[in-house]
């Protein structure tokens, strides 16, 4: 169901021409004509689409050769975002005899074909994913988020923080050890280990990326005081920068076995990147400018609202095996940036639309609230209604620079601690 912000931006800006309709069956006697005026039938909700589509089909059936029982059907066609289909419609509309002239369908037709159409993307189905059949091999340790509050804490001595860094990493190191022992490709892998997801819903890489980021400022500030206690205090900040930069690659890793044999989140991930680089997302615009309401901020929401609103896509996507993938992508494309002299602004393109992904499924997952035990219920109607939103957006905006800021330094860590061959990168 579509909220009541996202349902906004589906309104269609000619309504009167998409009538509910009640087709008189052959021997009934007619009522009233169909083409008779009818209320404007305002398209918020996907129940009054889908009803005028359904209303339009049944048209379509009786009348045939009737020019408008394929117009209603294309204009719904159209508020569903579904234009190629539309078009399909118009132009059924117009092979009719009393249609082939008709400029009104024309127009539509040229609207369509000229303007930036959600259709243009293909959605892959999905299905939410299953359980694996396999025997049942146990589950690896619980993650303390003791540790990650000592590791995050600059109260803590320098020693403490790097010791609850390395209790992290060998909780990593066990389930890495488990996860290489199972088949890539099986439905249940490691960001699908029950232990993983809650300790990963804790904020462990949030976590580790905070000592990472912090740490290295406070190196760089630090060294530029070009004291003795400065330099001892840089010193034992590189060693917890290294201890949090060798848990954060090894919980990137694993988003490289087994993800080719997911076509599925391959598919999805891709999809809805490319959905966040259309013309109409909030999140392109730069910080400050408001929210139009527009066609193409109408066209993005209905592709966005139509991926994320399949509970299969919508599990898929807020797992955290693509989450992580987002990262990796993200990692990539900053590393490609500095080393692609002529294509900047492609890479650059690339890195945001990843930011962007990670951003928004990152809300998605825990927009639902939580289950008693604290599993989080993913949710995306609150987060595409506050990227539609003025405020909301100039938010979300600063997310997605922050987490390509965060992820620059961590790109920069991977390469000075000896990380980035292993990840791709």
């Amino acid at each position: 169901m579509f909220s009541n912000r996202s349902a906004s931006f589906l309104k269609l800006s000619k309504v009167r021409h998409l009538p509910l309709l009640s087709p008189t069956l052959p021997g009934q006697t007619k009522k009233k004509s169909a083409s008779r005026p009818t209320p404007h039938l305002p398209l918020a909700h996907p129940r009054q689409v889908k009803q005028a589509l359904a209303d339009a089909d049944v048209c379509v059936k009786l009348r045939p050769d009737w020019e408008k029982s394929y117009f209603r059907r294309g204009m719904a066609l159209e508020a569903n975002g579904d234009d190629n289909d539309a078009i399909a419609a118009f132009e059924a509309a117009l092979k009719t005899d009393t249609g082939a002239n008709n400029p009104e369908i024309a127009r539509r037709v040229k609207h369509l074909k000229t303007k930036v159409r959600p259709s243009n993307i293909h959605v892959p189905k999905a299905k939410v994913p299953t359980k694996s059949t396999s025997p049942a091999t146990g589950t690896g340790p619980k993650g303390d988020p003791k540790w990650l509050l000592t590791a995050k804490s600059p109260g803590e001595p320098v020693p403490a923080r790097i010791a609850a860094v390395n209790e992290v990493g060998t909780w990593l190191a066990q389930h890495l050890e488990r996860s290489l022992k199972k088949t890539p490709g099986e439905s249940e892998w490691f960001f699908e280990d029950k232990e993983v997801v809650a300790f990963l819903d804790a904020g462990v890489f949030g976590s580790m990326l905070d000592v990472l980021t912090h740490t290295v400022v406070s190196i760089i500030a630090a060294e530029q005081k070009g004291t003795e206690e400065a330099a001892a205090s840089a010193l034992a900040g590189a060693d917890l920068a290294g201890a949090a930069a060798g848990v954060l690659h090894n919980l990137l890793h694993p988003s490289l076995r087994a993800w080719g044999t997911r076509n599925q989140t391959q598919a999805l991930l891709v999809t809805l990147q490319q959905v966040l680089w259309m013309a109409g997302c909030p999140l392109k615009e730069k910080k400050g400018e408001k929210v139009k309401q527009n066609n193409d901020v109408r066209q993005f929401t209905a592709l966005a609202a139509k991926i994320l609103s399949n509970p299969g896509a919508l599990a898929v996507l807020t797992g955290h095996h693509s989450i992580a993938r987002a990262r990796l992508q993200l990692l990539r494309s900053i590393v490609q940036r500095a080393g692609n002299k002529g294509k900047e602004e492609e890479v650059t393109n690339a890195m945001t639309q990843s930011a962007m992904a990670l951003v928004l499924l990152q809300r998605c997952r825990v927009s639902g609230g939580f289950e008693e035990d604290g599993t989080p219920k993913p949710a995306w109607e609150p987060a595409i209604d506050r990227m539609l939103d003025d405020e909301g957006a100039d938010e979300m905006r600063a997310e997605v620079a922050a987490v390509i800021e965060q992820h620059s330094l961590l790109a920069g860590a991977f390469k000075k601690f000896g990380f980035e061959g292993s990840v791709g990168l």
